[in-house]
């Protein structure tokens, strides 16, 4: 892969740690498009949570800013993007007296005109000791992932999504998305911001749709990123046409909503290379 973009989109990670270590909103508009959405899933806090990242983070930093003393060390473990498409596991240790933490951030961005935004945030915080804070930042501890039952469970929900278009069954459908589900795409040509809700009757036209024109397709699982209730996973799509061939990767945000995953969001580059005569 060539890595051009990577120093383009940890610009915009930097910008979002910077924002925390400096109490710096306008570093926080940058990094964030105005309507990326946060969705985690926190039993101790009603269970499913949803909202705009920028009004989320704002509100807690000024909160934050009112009571000093918080240390921020943010640190990108894996970057991985196709096209206009990206997603990143970003490590967010908290060194607070009262409540250290350790978060990991599941991110998803999207390359417009004047750069990478973060369009999706998810993931998941345990809280920690800060002898144990101060032996992650001496060791360099990852954190362990991809617990073997989870990702299964995972694999098993990929599979029903691929196998709803493979046999296009649109009760298949219903099965794996969150019912507030969006799909993120970016419009190319105008520098516009695809995020579309799609409700089960919405899957369920595409799905007729693709039935009438008669499109196959073929699926691959290229990776699966667990920890805790949130993961994401890359799935690339090759779509047959009558004129062509669509090829499509997906970054899926997953989250374990009492007890089952979910597909909550899906950041998404697609490319077609038309049919030669």
């Amino acid at each position: 892969m060539i890595n051009e973009e990577i120093p383009l989109i940890e610009e915009a990670l930097r910008n979002y740690g910077e924002a925390f270590q400096e109490w710096n909103i306008e570093k926080l508009s940058i990094a964030f498009h105005p309507e990326a959405m946060t969705y985690w899933f926190i039993p101790e806090r009603g269970g499913f949570i949803k909202g705009y990242c920028y009004g989320w983070i704002r509100m807690f930093l000024r909160n934050q800013k009112d009571n000093p003393g918080t240390n921020f060390i943010p640190f990108p473990e894996e970057i991985d993007y196709e096209g206009t498409a990206a997603y990143v596991r970003l490590r967010f240790l908290v060194e607070d007296a009262q409540d250290p933490r350790d978060t990991t951030d599941y991110l998803t961005l999207l390359k417009f005109r004047e750069g990478w935004n973060i369009i999706h945030k998810s993931g998941f915080t345990r809280s920690i000791s800060l002898e144990e804070l101060n032996t992650i930042l001496k060791e360099k501890q990852e954190t362990v992932r991809n617990n073997p039952e989870e990702v299964e469970k995972i694999e098993r929900v990929l599979k029903t999504y691929a196998d709803a278009f493979h046999e296009l069954d649109k009760n298949k459908v219903v099965q794996v998305f969150h019912n507030d589900m969006k799909v993120n795409s970016l419009d190319v040509e105008n520098n516009k911001f695809r995020n579309r809700f799609r409700s089960l009757a919405d899957w369920r036209e595409v799905i007729d749709n693709h039935k009438r024109m008669n499109i196959s397709f073929k699926t691959e699982v290229e990776k699966i990123d667990q920890l805790g209730s949130s993961a994401v996973a890359k799935m690339r799509w090759f779509a047959f046409r009558e004129d062509g061939t669509s090829e499509t990767v997906d970054f899926l945000t997953l989250l374990k909503v009492d007890g089952r995953w979910l597909i909550v969001n899906k950041t998404c580059y697609s490319q077609f290379k038309p049919k030669k005569d």
